[in-house]
């Protein structure tokens, strides 16, 4: 359509130009050497004049050419709109066809029921769908729930182990501990029950004690019972080996000896002397002996006489090892 106006337009500008050019013709000289003199006392030459119209003309006939093209395709494309309303009209036609079909077989109220239960059951099925994709949604979160719970489970499961290694562990230390304090109180109690030692003691200075046992008639300790106060003598609770140890102390400038007995046997002596100006001296003595149960053990009277008492000085004293 556009070409079409252009080449109108193009026509009638050559035509314009052509009545102008005729003018000036007409009212110029008619040299052919010379320039051409219009009325207006313009000059015009024939030469550019007939280049134009060469122009003009050359531009008509493109003009023209694209005017068939276009006529030539608007021709193909009114065919094929053509075509296109035919196959409509036919599509029309089968519709027509098919809806004079149906009318003649179903009553338009029992067709309308059965496009209403279609809608129905189409509308049903999207309901369905979006449910089951609700639905869906749910379990996926319930299994994702479950799986973090899985994982849950299993941390606390590996938690527990641990609690339960450790308080194994802590279990087997408890009873170990318990097992050695068990056995260090039975050790404890056995050593008790089995402990034997004495101290005894006299009670008053003689000046003229000078033969027999020297009595210790106060007992400091007595474990195990083996200690007469009555007779000064260490009767052996059970056999072992035994350390005993007695001191005299003399009385005043006197001399005294005394020997430790096992069954009646010396085994140790002690001495205490003093002259002159040498008061109150000591003789300590001690003897390690292996006695067997019932063994008797005593402090006698070997030479001299008297012993001294300020306090717990002269004394006896035995244990088991």
């Amino acid at each position: 359509m556009m070409h079409c106006l252009r080449a109108i337009y193009f026509i009638v500008l050559v035509m314009f130009n052509i009545v102008e050019t005729k003018g000036l013709l007409a009212n110029g000289n008619s040299n052919n050497s010379d320039p051409i003199h219009g009325s207006s006392g313009h000059n015009v030459d024939t030469t550019d004049i007939m280049q134009m119209l060469l122009n003009q003309t050359a531009e008509l006939e493109n003009l023209k050419q694209q005017a068939e093209n276009d006529r030539s395709t608007m021709t193909k494309q009114l065919e094929n709109d053509r075509s296109t309303i035919q196959s409509l009209q036919n599509r029309v036609f089968f519709l027509e066809a098919e809806l004079s079909k149906l009318n003649s077989s179903k009553p338009t109220q029992e067709m309308s029921t059965y496009l209403m239960s279609m809608n129905k059951l189409i509308q049903n099925v999207a309901t369905n769908e979006e449910n089951d994709r609700n639905l869906t949604q749910r379990v996926d979160s319930l299994v994702k729930h479950f799986d973090d719970l899985n994982v849950q489970v299993r941390y606390t499961s590996l938690s527990l182990l641990d609690v339960h290694s450790s308080t194994e562990q802590l279990n087997s230390s408890i009873i170990q501990l318990l097992e050695e304090r068990i056995n260090g109180v039975h050790d404890h109690i056995a050593n008790v029950s089995t402990r034997i030692g004495f101290t005894a003691s006299v009670t008053s200075p003689s000046s003229s004690w000078s033969s027999g046992t020297l009595v210790f008639p106060k007992v400091i300790t007595n474990v195990g019972n083996g200690y007469n106060p009555s007779d000064g003598v260490f009767t052996a609770p059970r056999a072992g080996v035994y350390v005993f140890f007695v001191n005299v102390q003399s009385y005043a400038s006197q001399g005294i000896y005394v020997d430790m007995e096992l069954n009646g046997v010396t085994k140790v002596r002690a001495m205490a002397f003093g002259s002159g100006n040498d008061y109150y001296n000591a003789g300590p003595n001690l003897a390690v002996l292996s006695l067997q149960t019932g063994d008797r053990v005593w402090v006698k009277h070997h030479s001299g006489s008297g012993y001294y008492y300020d306090g717990p000085i002269t004394t006896f004293s035995g244990f088991l090892i």
